[in-house]
């Protein structure tokens, strides 16, 4: 568990990357996230469920689903989702265009892996499906 007196999770971030608005609070297309992601080197973890994504640190997720396969825990890596996304839903690009997901940056930082390389990342929660606005009617196929 990390120290209160020690770095909190989400101020170790490189000051660089603010500038880019990467900040707390800050809404992100899911598309410009990753590109963010790719060309300045950081992980960006998405969250499924906003009081764990607020109320937990990256490492600790990291090590209480250590075991769980990846799609079946309550936050995924962006490279991942967008992977399984494309794969499940070959329009999934397009109804981006139509429907822009915008994740919400809750935290952000370094945290040592095993390895013990500094692995910078960003947690962000998913919108709620009550906030995505469907153009489709409710169970609709």
């Amino acid at each position: 568990m990390e120290s209160p007196t020690g770095t909190l999770e989400g101020t170790a971030f490189p000051p660089d990357l603010e500038r880019l608005g990467i900040v707390l609070g800050a809404k992100i297309d899911i598309r410009e996230l990753d590109n963010l992601g790719k060309r300045h080197n950081f992980q960006v973890f998405l969250y499924f469920e906003e009081d764990l994504a607020r109320s937990s640190t990256l490492r600790k997720d990291l090590q209480e689903y250590g075991d769980v396969p990846d799609l079946e825990r309550p936050f995924i890596r962006l490279d991942a989702f967008l992977r399984f996304a494309s794969e499940s839903d070959p329009l999934f690009t397009r109804r981006l265009d139509e429907l822009p997901l915008v994740i919400e940056v809750v935290a952000y930082g370094e945290i040592t892996m095993q390895e013990g390389k500094l692995l910078p990342y960003v947690k962000g929660v998913m919108p709620f499906l009550d906030e995505l606005t469907m153009e489709e009617t409710p169970g609709a196929s």
